[in-house]
């Protein structure tokens, strides 16, 4: 079911119809047997949409539930990362060599024996376990979305936990070209993707509006996607053994690496400042805004009820008088 709410139902309802929905899809995803590493990828995308809606969820149900739901969710999340990094991994290396050209001296293919042999102590046995434990997780999850913990929420509430959320966003993007590091970038790319799944939960607000935000927040996300990925591989690559690759060879990755990084940052700026341009009070404010209007416009585009007949039928003397007065 799409991952938005609606405007004419209560809150609290949709709220726990949208999170049921994404942990139905991740038990789905967990259960498969075709394609494991794509199962495992759109479990994860589950438990991130999952993440987010927590994360505004947090001044409703409070601190202590927050951080509970959020480390389960982690816990979930956690078993399922191993396997799924060395795919990106591999897929990034590929990447590389597509966009550059091959790596020198051997060093592609060395490479992806070093990445090879990280698929392969990556057990299937193993596999299964983390999906075992990201299930039971999950389980746990359903019984407090299914409860009477969100009985109390409001668009209130979920209007701060927004605006926390983006206010940490534009912290993140000062912080990232201020002191620029995989790490610092990372932060902020979390903060995007809650802000882009964030948007989409309240696209009905105002669509034409609020969309256009979600889609410019889906695409700085996947930037500072592939800019993550990178610094995946650069931490492998620093950290192997020198039998695997050599100094040159690390030399040479690393290079390429910096250097795509350098481009995706670069195209990143200008779409971060437009994103976070405004100051959190005054988006919270907005979007509060478009959707109470949003509401009462749905309210208003309801279809009338149809007025009964003002008159009463012709009974069946009187359609006979009618008869005999037009008779010639």
């Amino acid at each position: 079911m799409a991952y938005r709410f609606k405007l004419q139902e209560p809150l609290a309802q949709e709220v726990r119809r949208v999170a049921l929905a994404q942990i139905d899809l991740a038990e789905e995803k967990l259960t498969s047997q075709d394609n494991i590493p794509d199962a495992i990828h759109n479990a994860r995308r589950g438990l991130k949409r999952l993440r987010a809606l927590i994360r505004l969820l947090r001044p409703a149900i409070g601190d202590a539930a927050y951080r509970r739901e959020s480390q389960r969710i982690a816990g979930a999340a956690r078993p399922l990362a191993g396997a799924r990094d060395v795919h990106v991994m591999r897929l990034t290396a590929s990447k590389l060599e597509s966009r550059f050209g091959p790596l020198p001296d051997g060093a592609g293919q060395r490479l992806d024996t070093l990445l090879t042999k990280a698929a392969a102590a990556i057990s299937s046995d193993a596999g299964k376990d983390g999906r075992a434990q990201a299930l039971k997780r999950l389980t746990q999850m359903r019984k407090f979305f299914a409860g009477h913990a969100l009985d109390g929420v409001s668009f209130e509430s979920l209007a701060e936990g927004l605006e926390r959320c983006y206010r940490k966003g534009r912290r993140g993007f000062r912080d990232a070209y201020r002191k620029p590091s995989d790490e610092s970038f990372h932060a902020w790319r979390k903060c995007v993707q809650r802000h882009w799944r964030h948007m989409q939960l309240i696209a009905r607000a105002w669509p034409e509006v609020v969309s256009a935000r979600a889609d410019e927040a889906k695409e700085l996300s996947r930037l500072l996607g592939e800019d993550h990925d990178l610094a995946v591989l650069l931490a492998k690559v620093a950290e192997c053994a020198p039998e695997d690759l050599t100094r040159a060879d690390v030399a040479a990755i690393g290079g390429l690496c910096r250097s795509w990084q350098a481009e995706i940052r670069h195209m990143a700026e200008p779409r971060g400042a437009r994103l976070f341009a405004e100051p959190a009070e005054g988006l919270r404010r907005r979007i509060e805004a478009y959707w109470s209007s949003a509401g009462r416009l749905a309210a208003c585009n309801r279809p009338e009820e149809q007025p009964a007949p003002r008159h009463k039928p012709a009974t069946a003397k009187r359609r006979s008088r009618r008869r005999k007065v037009s008779a010639p």
